[in-house]
């Protein structure tokens, strides 16, 4: 795809300018941190949510990574987080500032939003149960394999991709296996679980 003409996020009907700090290939996206320009291909694929954002991540920033979410402007929204706990980040209390920053300033077009943090504890990654890379899936039918964490995507000094599914067998085995995790959520000595809700 073209830097300079308009350009589509792979399998949606919204039409994305790409900015010039990213080249586009079909179904992956190249941000060169050279270019100086901050990125923002990541906010432009949340804007493409109809109805649900679902982010999972390796860690999390709470000053920063409610940032990603400017763009939104659909008016019902679901949004669910899936993250993990560091040793800087790691309270209750730390997840309750994301959840609020979201919230907060979500754009005024969101009328109505649920939003579920789950942040699970660090020691999890010892036990084998937790995921490396971050994924992201619009409307449950789009996933994207995302290169750094959201913090990174609004702000990064190096270089990163974010490749789009376009294979079904390639999306179902994601599908499937992010799934998998979700059964953890349950267990509430493994998490922190923060809902915030708008209005």
């Amino acid at each position: 795809m073209s830097t300079t003409t308009s350009v589509n996020v792979p399998s949606s009907a919204s039409a994305v300018s790409p900015p010039s700090s990213f080249e586009y290939g079909v179904d992956y996206a190249f941000y060169d941190a050279r270019t100086g320009v901050t990125p923002d291909y990541y906010q432009r694929i949340l804007a493409t949510a109809t109805n649900s954002i679902q982010i999972w991540d390796t860690h999390f920033r709470p000053d920063e990574d409610w940032e990603v979410f400017k763009e939104v402007k659909t008016p019902n929204i679901s949004i669910t987080i899936m993250t993990i706990c560091d040793e800087k980040y790691n309270t209750n209390d730390d997840v309750k500032v994301l959840a609020n920053n979201i919230i907060n300033n979500l754009n005024s077009a969101v009328l109505n939003c649920t939003l579920t943090i789950f942040a699970f504890h660090d020691r999890c990654r010892r036990q084998k149960i937790m995921w490396h890379d971050r994924f992201l899936v619009i409307d449950g039918t789009k996933y994207f394999l995302v290169g750094p964490s959201m913090n990174n995507q609004v702000g990064s000094n190096t270089c990163f991709g974010i490749h789009f599914l376009s294979n079904s067998q390639d999306v179902d085995l994601l599908r499937r296996k992010l799934n998998s995790f979700f059964p953890l959520t349950g267990n509430a000595q493994l998490r922190h679980k923060i809902t915030r809700r708008r209005p």
